[in-house]
């Protein structure tokens, strides 16, 4: 179900490919915005990365064209590069395990470009738009691309840096993400029905290459070393939109790609808006924290209100800070162990009623509402400091936060989100499920289990939050 809501949810995503170089190096193709020397150096380049499937025309002409585009006449100021794909304009029909398959109905045409067609440009305020104008000018036909490949992202980056040169750069993922997830997020071993290995932390979903439904996307292992691997190998800032990707599993392997990273624990809905905003912002001040607690400021409002069913968080993160937030987890994982055999009842009755629980999964919490309601629960003055200090790590991390309707802030139960992390009994973490390996093996491969042994205290605790937790998942706004 989550996998199938992650399909369900994208609207709009920016992508490359690894055939994209050899075929885009033609002068129509490769090239820097219309009438702008590669020599001109801007003070901030942004490249914007994804998969456009279904149709994205309407997003194009309201919030690129219409919105982004004319801000974008000094190319010293801002300058942004894009390079996405046009979906598919027929039925899809979807292996699925077991024999099985699915059809996913499309009605896609496309105006601007052909569908299956890689569109890659810089976008200036003289970008041309009427009818096939950006696929005639931009766009090759490459529908088998494996837009997922982390070399595609590497290219993609190396390219915008060649042609728009920036004193720093800024990336922007818009996308689906699904947070942690045992199943998909182990690189060493595919699943054990021979199908490709999918990757709920992605942030390239490829509608003309799956196999099935939330395969083939580019996890965050294969995220951090594409950028490492790049000309640009370290951002200034990096914007995740995607749903689910601010959890500590997902931050832990790349929070070292960027000075700063925007993203959500929470579902991620919007069009654009905040995107346009951080332009608009970044062309009176080239600061990405100070643009982007305009942006946040200013986008309050219509994400509140417009997507209040929907998003719960967006923040913006200090990357320098959050790594400090790694050893305090590992001392509240090492406590927690400590204390179980004694205190078992009061941690697992807490556990299933009293921890927040992120939308309708029931393996994700707020790292920080946990480990308040873990001291509360037991009384144990050790992990009552614990606490303390991850909250006060939590407020020098956490530079601006937006918290939307869902958060308890309206109850009096805690004023802000922090990270969500994965909350899981002994027996479900040791189980091996769809795939040829446990779930405890895939976890214990991520960064943040290395550094924290968060694994450790997953495979001693005997309780998970419940679905019908009353502390999680959505609840209808009081008008």
């Amino acid at each position: 179900m989550r996998t199938m809501k992650r399909w369900m949810l994208a609207t709009i995503l920016f992508c490359g490919s690894t055939m994209l170089f050899t075929s885009c190096t033609n002068e129509d193709n490769a090239q820097a915005g219309d009438d702008i020397p590669s020599t001109v150096k801007a003070k901030v380049g942004i490249i914007i990365y994804g998969n456009a499937g279904g149709d994205m025309d309407g997003l194009i002409e309201n919030i690129f064209f219409n919105s982004v585009g004319p801000l974008l006449s000094d190319p010293s100021n801002v300058r942004v590069g894009v390079c996405y794909k046009y979906g598919r304009d027929e039925a899809h029909v979807i292996a699925k395990p077991g024999g099985k398959t699915i059809t996913i109905p499309h009605t896609f045409t496309g105006k601007y470009a052909k569908s299956g067609q890689v569109v890659m440009f810089e976008l200036t305020s003289k970008t041309p738009l009427s009818s096939g104008s950006l696929g005639e000018r931009y766009g090759k036909d490459w529908p088998d691309m494996k837009m997922y490949d982390e070399s595609t992202l590497t290219e993609v980056i190396d390219h915008f840096k060649a042609t728009m040169p920036a004193e720093k750069y800024i990336m922007l993922i818009y996308g689906h993400g699904g947070g942690w997830d045992s199943e998909n997020d182990y690189v060493r071993e595919a699943p054990a029905t021979g199908l490709t290995r999918a990757s709920s932390r992605g942030v390239l979903y490829d509608e003309w290459t799956q196999e099935y439904i939330g395969s083939d996307a580019l996890d965050m292992y294969e995220f951090r070393r594409a950028v490492e691997k790049s000309q640009i190998p370290h951002f200034d800032g990096l914007f995740i939109h995607s749903c689910l990707m601010g959890n500590m599993e997902s931050l832990s392997d790349i929070y070292s790609l960027a000075d700063y990273t925007i993203c959500s624990m929470h579902t991620l809905i919007s069009n654009l808006e905040t995107m346009v905003s951080l332009v608009m912002q970044l062309q009176k001040d080239d600061d990405f924290v100070t643009a982007s607690k305009a942006m946040l400021k200013e986008c309050y409002e219509v994400s509140d209100k417009q997507y209040r069913v929907e998003n719960g968080d967006l923040k913006l993160v200090d990357n320098k800070e959050f790594a400090k937030l790694l050893p305090i987890c590992k001392k509240l994982s090492s406590r927690l162990q400590a204390v179980y055999p004694e205190k078992k009842a009061e941690i697992d009755n807490a556990t299933k009623k009293d921890v927040y629980r992120i939308d309708d999964t029931n393996i994700f919490v707020d790292l920080q509402y946990y480990a308040e309601q873990m001291a509360k629960a037991t009384g144990d003055a050790e992990l009552k400091a614990i606490a303390d200090e991850l909250g006060a790590q939590m407020k020098k991390t956490i530079m601006a936060n937006n918290c939307y309707y869902h958060c308890p802030k309206s109850k009096g139960v805690k004023p802000d989100f922090s990270f969500s992390v994965v909350a899981l009994d002994k027996t479900a973490y040791q189980k091996e499920g769809g795939v040829n390996y446990t779930f405890q093996t895939a976890y214990e491969y991520t960064n943040f289990h290395k550094q924290t042994e968060w694994g450790n205290w997953l495979n001693t605790v005997e309780s998970h939050p419940t679905l019908d937790n009353p502390m999680g998942g959505y609840t209808k706004p009081e008008e």
